[in-house]
């Protein structure tokens, strides 16, 4: 999209200075054509003079004519067009084009940014150039107005450099002017300062002025490492104003913090940045490459220059300066001059299209520069691979923590347990994975336990009888069949078909409460491993969200791509009903997974990306694990196991003990009511018999 829209503006630009050319070449001609008709009026019509050449041949003989032209063509030579004298004789012959001709032809092979600034740059501020060695750029002498520019047909704009000088330039959105210097530290560290002057007229830089570099930096060896920016300041006409740096692909963007326009007119950005790990280090020298003109690919740069200082006293081996498009570089366009012993000044020769560069080259001697130490270069490593050292270690904790857990509940070695108001239907749905109508009728003897409700027979009748309206102490699922069966005001129902959608809605609602409170019971024994995997994910975006350029945006970023994955991720891992519908989804799904992956290997490594994919995989398929009947829920599914055996071999001795009240409710749910029959001891309490002829009748 970048590329598409460099090109979009660099058409554009070019299309706007064509029309100006065509208009210009319009006007020049109309002037050149009434200059040469007042020309002819005023010439005095001369008679001509009859030609008769001696020696003409015989237009009928063939041979004749064709000898003659033999002899001429020989006899030829080629005169200067300037001289007419010759032409006038008969025996003459001009072979050579006019001056005007040869210019025309010249100018149709140049291309579309030559004709731009030959016609506007060179026209307008070319006459009285020349170069200064203090500066480093061709300045114009301080004599704005001349003969030449009073007859001016394009727009045109006054441009103060910041050194002070006045130049004019062209009145479309483009950098007259570009100086970047570069002071290198004997740390390997380089201050750099950069003085960019556009002129806006509210297009390409409506919104401010955007700076890019490349995120990386390759050896002779093409060996790739990645840059240290550190953004200092940024300056527009002198006011400091908020910028920040952004990583996208393999590009570091210089943008502005908050949203501006930039009114039609000149502005001069200043900006103040660090450099580290842009030198490379080799046996014999240390070098350092740059290209100028490419941080602003989609703008024409006038004049590009920069300044290369090294510590005093030092000497530089060797430099290099080419211009042009990437695959046409060419060493004849730019100058090089030594302003001093430790320091140089470059500057191209020609503006440099959008897609064009100033590129330099220099050498030296690896004295200049500290040895790096062990720690700078523990550090440089953590900046190259930091994202995936990170990401990987992240996933090997949570992926091996996961095991061991996994390992210990197999074994039952597991200690983790929550405590619950447990209730029989959920002591059934925990043994048994059922919700039935038993499940039902064991949550109404719940009910008789807690001295809520009473269950009465009168002939084939059974009526369930409200006994108390405080209701604060019951669990919720026991609630929820309270209010739907008495509502607000009643006090008794009756189990009779006429009730009966009644007894169904509060059927259905229990099960649903039933099922959801299992979840949750599960997600809170899970809870811990959630809790940790989570850490150990967001420490992990953390650390790779602090070695990147801009943390708080890569955070934001990163945070962003984990829950659209988790996402996209657990609808993978979901089973719908229908076929057609599972699998269109999940392709669906699949698609985005790739897509968000994609995605976010623009802003870190692909491994990076791909890495947090799988841990989050990681931590949605062992939480479905622990969640399941074989997981955590283990233990309390054995603890219910240890209870039934109990209630079934204990029957004789609780059924004529104060427990039996307690436990009529899991006896009824684990259909044990065989084995308890009614008895002096608990005859006052007994439901059992009424609990299964309510079994019939629902």
């Amino acid at each position: 999209m970048l590329i598409q829209r460099i090109n979009f503006m660099k058409k554009l630009f070019l299309a706007i200075c064509f029309i100006l050319c065509l208009s210009f070449s319009r006007n020049l001609s109309a002037a050149v054509s009434n200059i040469e008709e007042a020309a002819h009026q005023s010439a005095e019509p001369k008679p001509l003079e009859q030609l008769t050449p001696e020696g003409l041949p015989d237009p009928k003989n063939i041979e004749e004519v064709r000898a003659f032209f033999r002899k001429r063509f020989q006899t030829a030579v080629v005169s200067d067009a300037s001289d007419l004298g010759d032409l006038n004789k008969a025996n003459s012959m001009d072979v050579q084009h006019s001056t005007e001709y040869i210019k025309q032809i010249q100018e149709q092979k140049k291309s579309a940014f030559e004709k731009i600034y030959d016609q506007m740059l060179d026209r307008l501020n070319a006459p009285q150039a020349e170069f200064s060695p203090d500066t480093v750029f061709y300045e114009q002498l301080n004599n704005p107005t001349t003969s030449r520019n009073e007859n001016i047909d394009i727009s045109v704009v006054r441009v103060r450099l910041p050194n002070g000088n006045i130049i004019l330039a062209p009145a479309r959105e483009h950098i007259p002017y570009l100086l970047s210097s570069f002071n290198i530290l004997p740390t390997g560290l380089i201050e750099v300062e950069e003085d960019v002057v556009v002129v806006a007229n509210g297009e390409k830089l409506k919104n401010g002025l955007i700076k890019t570099m490349p995120k990386y930096t390759n050896s002779r060896g093409n060996v790739k490492k990645k840059i240290d920016v550190d953004l200092l300041s940024v300056t527009l006409n002198g006011k400091e104003i908020g910028y920040k740096l952004q990583e996208i692909g393999n590009t570091i963007l210089f943008t502005p913090k908050e949203k501006y326009e930039l009114e039609p007119g000149v502005y001069t950005y200043r900006f103040k940045y660090l450099l580290d790990r842009k030198l490379w280090y080799y046996d014999q020298f240390t070098e350092f490459y740059t290209d100028i003109a490419g941080s602003y690919p989609n703008l024409v740069v006038a004049s590009a220059n920069a300044i290369v200082s090294i510590p005093d006293g030092r000497n530089f081996m060797s430099q290099l300066a080419m211009s042009g498009a990437p695959d046409n570089l060419i060493v004849n366009r730019t100058v090089i001059v030594h302003l001093s012993q430790n320091a140089l000044g470059f500057a191209s020769l020609i503006p440099l299209a959008s897609n064009e560069g100033m590129h330099i080259l220099v050498s030296l001697d690896k004295a200049i520069f500290d040895t790096p130490s062990l720690g700078q270069r523990f550090v440089w490593f953590i900046t190259d691979y930091g994202d995936v050292l990170f990401t990987l270690l992240g996933f090997a904790v949570i992926f091996v923590s996961y095991l061991l857990s996994w390992k210990y509940i197999q074994e039952n070695k597991s200690r983790l347990n929550v405590r619950f108001k447990q209730t029989a239907p959920l002591s059934r749905y925990i043994l048994k994975g059922i919700y039935d109508k038993r499940s039902f009728v064991s949550a109404l003897l719940d009910l008789v336990r807690y001295k809520v409700l009473d269950i009465k027979e009168e002939g084939k009748t059974y009526t369930l009888i409200k006994k108390t309206d405080s209701l604060k102490k019951l669990p919720v699922g026991l609630k929820i069949v309270m209010n739907i069966l008495f509502g607000k005001s009643e006090t008794s129902v009756d189990i009779t078909p006429k009730n009966r959608l009644k007894f169904d809605r509060a059927l259905k609602k229990h099960e649903s409460y039933v099922q959801r409170y299992f979840k949750f019971l599960t997600m809170r024994l899970n809870m811990w491993y959630l809790l940790f995997s989570i850490s150990m994910l967001v420490l992990t975006l953390v650390a790779v969200s602090y070695i990147a350029i801009n943390p708080l945006e890569t955070m934001l970023i990163l945070i962003s791509a984990v829950i659209t994955l988790t996402f996209y991720l657990w609808i993978l891992r979901y089973n719908f009903a229908k076929r057609w519908v599972r699998l269109s989804v999940k392709i669906l799904a699949g698609i985005f997974v790739v897509l968000t992956i994609l995605l976010l290997s623009v802003y870190v490594h692909f491994i990076s990306a791909l890495l947090l994919a799988i841990t989050v995989y990681v931590i949605l398929e062992y939480s479905a694990r622990f969640s399941a009947k074989n997981g955590l829920i283990k233990n309390k599914e054995q603890e219910l196991v240890s209870l039934y055996k109990y209630l079934k071999t204990n029957a004789s001795t609780i059924s004529k003990s104060k427990e039996f009240e307690v436990e009529q409710a899991n006896i009824f749910a684990f259909e044990l009511e065989e084995k308890y029959e009614q008895n002096p001891k608990n005859q006052k309490v007994y439901k059992l018999d009424l609990a299964s002829e309510l079994l019939k009748v629902l």
